[in-house]
């Protein structure tokens, strides 16, 4: 017996239905990779280069290629997602940030510049430094933000260091406790001056251009120069 012609043209509009939600699904699963693959490109490029200052002109141009690529088709970062994702521990894998220490200083580890960031905004962030005798210290900054779209104006409030350098496995929640509760055990409080003579008060915005779980990129005005400069970050647990 020939089944009604309603069953089978519902057949049909099921099997339709089914093909553009699969063709929709499988859309989604490309893009998705298409991020993935971006995002391990800037990954291995940066970390390529984290402590090479010779070559900042050529990878930033690549860089800013990725990164429009990356985020080609995707809406501007949010505050909902600066809320989500930012809080935590990060590690700043590249930047062409100048170097504006007095002369003398210590000079960057570029290999060990790490960021923890409160719920609340506050953060801190830490690097560790070389001194001539081939001794390291980390040299820490109290910092407090906030956003505003998809800029983190952030303004340094005060400076630290301790005699020693970023120990691997140690927990930037921890070592950012010590100083935001002002127990200060294995930190203390220096003097740099204020901006700009030093680092205190020192305002700078960042514009954030992809921020997800497990990578930060945004770009900032040089305090001093006004130049554009980048940095990426990538989510870590600890020091390493």
């Amino acid at each position: 017996m020939t089944r009604p012609y309603f069953v089978r043209a519902d057949f049909f509009i099921n099997v339709l239905l089914f093909l553009v939600v699969f063709g929709a699904v499988l859309e989604k699963t490309k893009a998705n990779d298409s991020i993935q693959v971006k995002k391990q490109e800037i990954l291995d490029l940066a970390k390529a280069n984290t402590t090479n200052t010779e070559n900042h002109k050529e990878v930033r141009q690549q860089l800013d290629q990725l990164v429009e690529e990356l985020t080609e088709n995707k809406s501007t970062v949010t505050e909902e997602q600066w809320a989500l994702y930012s809080p935590g521990s990060w590690r700043q894998i590249w930047s062409d940030e100048a170097d504006n220490s007095p002369a003398g200083s210590p000079a960057r580890n570029l290999d060990k510049i790490f960021q923890f960031v409160t719920e609340q905004g506050r953060a801190v962030n830490f690097g560790e430094r070389l001194l001539p005798d081939n001794q390291t210290i980390t040299f820490a900054l109290e910092a407090v933000g906030q956003v505003t779209g998809n800029v983190q104006t952030t303004t340094i409030l005060k400076a630290f260091s301790r005699p020693q350098g970023m120990q691997k496995g140690e927990l930037l929640s921890v070592l950012s406790a010590d100083i935001l509760s002002g127990k200060l055990q294995d930190f203390q409080e220096i003097e740099l001056g204020e901006f700009p003579k030093g680092p205190i008060n020192a305002q700078s915005g960042l514009t954030i251009l992809y921020l997800d779980e497990d990578l930060k990129v945004g770009t900032a005005p040089n305090v001093y120069s006004g130049e554009s400069e980048m940095f990426v970050l990538e989510r870590v647990s600890a020091v390493h």
